[in-house]
């Protein structure tokens, strides 16, 4: 489950709300270069998502628990790696306006100077 904050960058001082985490069905993708941020729901991804929840020793998380086990036992589809998913949804995501990539584990990053160096504050709400 994901959240927003309000998060100040400690290089420049710029204060903006960012979002943090995927949700119990989709990833939030971040560019390498940018920042910029994709949601990528799971069903979209298809057949690379089956791949991978095939390959865990148990479920991806407790709210789709019942599907992940169901996937597990009696999906026709050969299990791969969390790297290759990974790697497999950054393919998905395709390149960024700015010529980076989108990947699973892209920092956030300050929309003003285009640091990593954030600090969270207040949290807002939380998402799925």
């Amino acid at each position: 489950m994901g959240h927003h904050a309000e998060t100040k960058c400690l290089d420049c001082g710029y204060t903006f709300w960012e979002s943090y985490g995927g949700g119990f069905t989709f990833h939030l993708l971040r560019c390498d270069q940018c920042g910029d941020s994709k949601q990528i729901a799971f069903d979209e991804l298809g057949e690379l998502h089956l791949q991978y929840l095939k390959g865990l020793d148990g479920c991806y998380c407790v709210a789709t628990l019942e599907y992940d086990e169901y996937v597990r036992k009696h999906a026709p589809v050969t299990s791969i790696t969390e790297e290759e998913y990974h790697r497999g949804i950054s393919d998905f995501a395709g390149p960024c306006e700015c010529g980076g990539r989108y990947t699973v584990d892209g920092l956030p990053r300050c929309p003003k100077c285009k640091s990593t160096r954030l600090e969270e504050g207040m949290v807002g709400p939380m998402y799925d």
